[in-house]
């Protein structure tokens, strides 16, 4: 890559960033109420009380601990499930059809149901489960679907057992893809785990200091919170990115 275009892919995020900063700093300036749009200095200062509480890390942990294993069993039921559809084309038929309903249901009429059938730390798992299952199914089979059939079929021409054919030939060419499909998920879990736990009031959550923040008109507090969730799966993204590209190289 030309110092040019390394210089280009630094620069561009900074440059975009520093413009949302700044349509922040000049609205907030023309409206002039923190009740309606606190300025980034009350916005910070409301970031450094929240750092100071230890209700705020209770709260964090316990949404990203629901997140992560409303991840873990999403990721494994779309792997099992895109495998057998790649194995299998009447299994694919016959899972279309949950897909396509999983997908269409509506997420906040289900995270109501949910809360009345089960309680309210339960109901944000599957509720984020239902949203993401599809997505990551779709990815997974996309991916094992682009596996090259001509190099598979030259290793059993050749007589290569299946430990080095995973190895050498399946594992890099679904790995980048199962890794980015990761990353994205979990970003994705916890964007949607937070909206969830506003709408059950999950105890102990992000969703919950959200729903007091609300309450009692603290718009700074709201704010902070939705910036410590996008730093959170920016984060995340980043991980996982740096990942694949590890994969890659290897």
């Amino acid at each position: 890559m030309k110092t040019r275009d390394k210089i280009l892919n630094f620069a561009l995020p900074l440059f975009t960033v520093a413009v949302i900063i700044g349509l922040w700093a000049t609205t907030a300036k023309a409206v002039d109420s923190e009740y309606i749009l606190p300025n980034i200095g009350e916005t910070l200062s409301a970031l450094k009380k929240l750092f100071k509480s230890a209700e705020f890390y209770r709260a964090f942990f316990g949404t990203l601990l629901r997140s992560v294993i409303a991840f873990a069993i999403s990721y494994l039921l779309a792997f099992c499930t895109a495998l057998l559809s790649y194995k299998s084309e009447k299994a694919r038929r016959a899972l279309k059809p949950v897909i396509v309903i999983v997908r269409a249901l509506p997420t906040i009429a289900v995270v109501l149901l949910l809360v009345v059938w089960t309680n309210s730390r339960i109901a944000p798992v599957i509720v984020t489960f239902l949203v993401v299952f599809p997505t990551l199914y779709n990815n997974l089979y996309a991916a094992l679907s682009g596996i090259d059939k001509k190099l598979d079929e030259m290793c059993t021409v050749f007589g290569v057992n299946n430990k080095k054919r995973l190895k050498k030939v399946v594992f890099p060419q679904i790995a980048p893809e199962f890794i980015t499909s990761a990353g994205a998920g979990l970003t994705l879990n916890l964007k949607l785990m937070v909206a969830a736990e506003v709408l059950s009031q999950t105890a102990r959550s992000m969703g919950y200091l959200l729903n007091t923040s609300k309450v009692y008109f603290e718009i700074s507090t709201m704010l902070a919170l939705v910036l410590i969730t996008v730093v959170a799966g920016l984060i995340i993204e980043w991980a996982f990115g740096f990942w694949t590209k590890r994969t890659v190289k290897k």
